[in-house]
């Protein structure tokens, strides 16, 4: 039978947001309502940073075998605008969550070709006929640097790709 399976944003209790087709907001507060309030604000010099967000895979329904090559991209192109980045890095698990800088990699140096090994750290396979939090979690955050333009950003779309086996 075939996983189910879920990309949670997690929060400090390691409680997780199904966020597999919502959106998960980057502002100035840390929780993981998907609203306008606490927006980020252009410095008048430097950059002003997001909370962190944090993403894990969790297995609802589990696989008949395991969960293996959990995987990470982006589409390799900021549309977000000029003075406007994402970074990332990987943690075994929660880390709290901090809106000073991760001083992580650009999220849109990644692609398919060269995606972000989820299971870099917590090596697979994962989740043999089991369920629950699967790989390493994916840290992210935004900064906003004093160049930006103001406004709404576009919607960026994260793709996370697994084996099934």
């Amino acid at each position: 039978m075939a996983a189910v399976v879920q990309i949670h944003e997690i929060t400090n209790t390691n409680t997780g947001v199904d966020k597999t087709t919502d959106t998960v907001r980057f502002k100035s507060a840390d929780n993981t309502t998907v609203d306008t309030n606490d927006r980020i604000q252009i410095p008048v010099a430097g950059s002003d940073y997001s909370y962190t967000k944090q993403l894990k895979v969790y297995v609802s329904s589990a696989p008949s075998v395991d969960i293996d090559n959990i995987q990470a991209y982006s589409d390799g192109t900021n549309g977000m605008g000029t003075g406007i980045s994402v970074e990332y890095d990987l943690h075994t698990t929660f880390v709290t969550q901090i809106d000073t800088t991760i001083a992580g990699t650009d999220l849109f140096t990644i692609t398919s070709g060269n995606a972000i090994n989820m299971d870099a750290i917590n090596t697979g396979p994962h989740a043999t006929t089991e369920t629950g939090y699967v790989g390493d979690v994916l840290r992210l955050q935004m900064a906003v640097a004093s160049t930006a333009g103001a406004g709404a950003v576009s919607a960026e779309a994260l793709t996370v790709s697994y084996d099934e086996s």
